[in-house]
């Protein structure tokens, strides 16, 4: 009777468990991006993004190119100055043979940060908020896609 009990609870703990098996093949759509740090996260972002895959049924190349610009703003109070960052994505949607652009155009987001001291901390806000423009303009590229792919096909 013990054995069966514990025979029970491990079947119970192991048929619980999240297994799920999920391959990594590339998805419906082609991203090319520069070889750079803020690129490169903005790829893997925007695959992340993407459930369903299959490796024979790659349709659409999209060129991207990423930039930063920033700018200085004033503060409420007008004694320290705040920063705003813009992030800039150029994309072009092409055919899987790159012979008809389908869509071409540009997302941007802006973000501002605060006023630090320390070059360090200047160096690491600076890194920070990039990093967090290429994923929300990696949410954002996925979005527009998707509305340019559906209405393409029809």
């Amino acid at each position: 009777m013990k054995i069966i009990s514990q025979i029970l609870i491990l079947s119970f703990f192991i048929g619980c468990s999240n297994l799920t098996n999920r391959t990594n093949n590339p998805p419906q759509v082609d991203l090319v991006v520069p070889q750079e740090k803020y690129s490169m996260i903005l790829k893997h972002h925007f695959y992340k993004n993407f459930t369903d895959y299959d490796k024979n049924l790659t349709k659409y190349t999209i060129e991207t190119n990423l930039s930063f610009n920033s700018s200085n703003a004033l503060s409420v109070g007008g004694n320290k100055e705040l920063y705003i960052v813009k992030g800039t994505l150029d994309f072009k949607i092409f055919n899987k043979l790159k012979t008809k652009i389908i869509k071409s155009g540009s997302i941007s987001s802006s973000i501002n940060t605060g006023n630090v001291s320390s070059l360090y901390s200047v160096d690491e806000n600076n890194n920070f908020v990039r990093e967090r423009l290429s994923k929300y303009l990696a949410s954002k590229l996925y979005r527009t896609i998707l509305l340019n792919i559906k209405y393409s096909e029809n």
